[in-house]
């Protein structure tokens, strides 16, 4: 607290605190409570992690609700803040503010949940094995700044502080009921979403996605999969999600032969008979099935993580990298394992059609990788725009919303081909066209 209170008394913001002070517009203290409660470790982890870089996130997720005047960290990694309502809106009472607050605070999931700070914590918990129990909690604690007395300034930190502890035992202990409720239940939706052969007009493939149950909590599987994460049920979870995935698609598809694409999520002795059964059970063929390993599957070794990938090919599976390009990871997965499939980052696709740049690296992409067996798939693909330009180049695997939204019931070749009627490729000029024909 002392060090938040002292940031905050800085004479210069002060001074920019002040004409809303006056104006009684009231400013709001926002803190975002430490997530490490093992105090050895503080140093270290902050000695890993690029705090610039999450008190820009941060400071991102609070100017999609209000205008920030101010944005700090406290050495163990305490996120806050002074902010003030949008112009012309009215925030002035802790009702209001406790509901714009929890709209908030979703929006942080991206921030502290995702790779680029979890996920590295996670790489060192794993290493050391450190069990860090709550460490990674975080929740929001608010409250009006009533002037810019040193006085005040302090009992608002202290209030903010005490919501954020309030909220975080709320908010977790209801995460974790609502995760035993999933998974007792099996209530969980599949959304597909088709991988599009331009060429033939068809589609390639559909990939799975999870959404947890309408109007809960956990709706976003970003945050379903971490909260099992946490409470260490995540193998139970990839394992229930996976057998409703394979059911939906034999529902919704019957004996079409239309490729399933999965996310390989954590992988046990007991995986590869465990997907058998399950893919015998819905007759199901191995060949049409893909195996999707991205920068967020966390692999402990290496070389072990290679030779279950060789399994699976050899068993007849197909394996993708997913997320090429988004991290290193990804670079190692592509020269390390046995995969048949790319699928481009949608960093490398937005806006392509004006970054120059990007459309040279896309198309050495083709070069490097043209192989009859190594399918380039076009991930995130929004735009008129974009799409044209990568037709150009030589691109025939395409997935994103510009085609086809995510969906429980989606798109089949015939609306497929409905969609694409007028979409004519010039292969004589594309750049790559033998890899477009292949």
């Amino acid at each position: 607290m002392k060090e938040i209170s002292l940031d905050l008394i800085e004479e210069n913001l002060k001074e920019r605190l002040e004409p809303y002070i006056v104006a009684d517009i009231k400013p709001i203290v926002v803190v975002v409570r430490s997530f490490f409660k093992d105090e050895e470790w503080v140093d270290y982890l902050t000695y890993i992690l690029d705090v610039g870089s999450l008190k820009h996130d941060f400071k991102s997720v609070l100017e999609r609700h209000f205008n920030v005047l101010y944005v700090g960290a406290t050495s163990g990694v305490d996120l806050f803040a002074v902010i003030v309502p949008k112009e012309n809106e009215i925030v002035d009472t802790v009702s209001e503010l406790t509901r714009r607050v929890e709209a908030m605070e979703d929006d942080m999931i991206s921030v502290f949940l995702g790779p680029e700070y979890l996920g590295r914590i996670q790489k060192q918990v794993d290493i050391f094995k450190n069990p860090f129990k709550t460490m990674v909690e975080f929740a929001i604690g608010y409250s009006f700044l009533k002037s810019t007395s040193v006085d005040d300034i302090i009992e608002s930190v202290k209030l903010a502080l005490g919501r954020a502890d309030m909220r975080r035992r709320i908010k977790v202990d209801e995460l974790t009921r609502e995760l035993y409720y999933i998974l007792d239940s099996g209530n969980v939706e599949t959304y597909f979403q088709p991988i599009i052969d331009v060429k033939n007009k068809s589609i390639y493939a559909y990939e799975a996605l999870v959404r947890g149950p309408k109007g809960s909590p956990l709706r976003r599987p970003d945050l379903l999969l971490k909260v099992a994460y946490l409470n260490h049920v995540e193998l139970d979870l990839d394992r229930m999600v996976r057998r409703i995935h394979i059911e939906n698609f034999k529902r919704i598809y019957g004996d079409s032969r239309g490729k399933l694409s999965l996310n390989l999520g954590p992988v046990t002795p007991m995986f590869i008979e465990d997907v058998d059964w399950d893919l015998k059970g819905a007759s199901i063929p191995k060949e049409y099935v893909i195996w999707e390993v991205s920068e967020k599957t966390y692999i402990d070794d290496f070389t072990a993580f290679s030779r279950t990938i060789d399994f699976l090919v050899s068993s007849g599976y197909h394996v993708a990298v997913d997320d090429f390009g988004a991290g290193a990871t990804t670079f190692k997965l592509i020269f390390s394992i046995n995969t048949q499939l790319i699928k481009i980052d949608r960093s490398f696709i937005e806006s392509v059609n004006t970054d120059q740049s990007k459309q040279m690296f896309l198309e050495r992409l083709i070069g490097c990788f043209y192989r009859p067996d190594t399918l380039l798939i076009v991930e995130g693909l929004e735009t008129r725009e974009e799409f044209g330009v990568l037709l150009d180049i030589g691109y025939r695997y395409f997935q994103g919303y510009y085609l086809a939204m995510p969906s429980p019931d989606p798109i089949k070749d015939d609306d497929l081909k409905a969609l694409l009627k007028d979409v004519s490729p010039d292969v004589m000029n594309m750049k790559f066209s033998g890899y477009f024909l292949t």
